[in-house]
């Protein structure tokens, strides 16, 4: 029934923010009932909420060990926005922190 959901989403014509959006909380609603593990996007997006921090400042900081421009920041935090793509400084500030992050439980809203 959930597929047919999705199936239906994808194919609606509507702007493509909102088609995002409704995909992302369609993923969103997947791991936290399914229990499947979790991805490096979501690992970033409870970091985020834990945080009390954007996304993006999670990018930052993780980007503050590793010679990344400003610039290739905003391009990869474009990328994550359009597509899931967590670059490697993202995933190895996650991976050495995973263990603390684990830890912490979020609210689901």
């Amino acid at each position: 029934m959930l597929g047919r959901i999705i199936n239906k989403i994808e194919s609606l014509s509507i702007k493509p923010f909102f088609r995002a959006l409704l995909l992302e909380l369609y993923h969103r609603w997947k791991l936290f009932f399914c229990g499947e593990p979790m991805s490096m996007a979501s690992y970033l997006y409870k970091t985020a909420r834990v945080t009390g921090t954007s996304e993006y400042e999670v990018f930052c900081k993780s980007a503050e060990s590793w010679p990344v421009t400003q610039e290739k920041i905003e391009q990869d935090f474009g990328a994550y926005l359009l597509d899931h793509q967590v670059p490697y400084y993202v995933t190895d500030f996650i991976r050495k922190n995973q263990k603390h992050i684990d830890a912490l439980h979020i609210p689901l809203l």
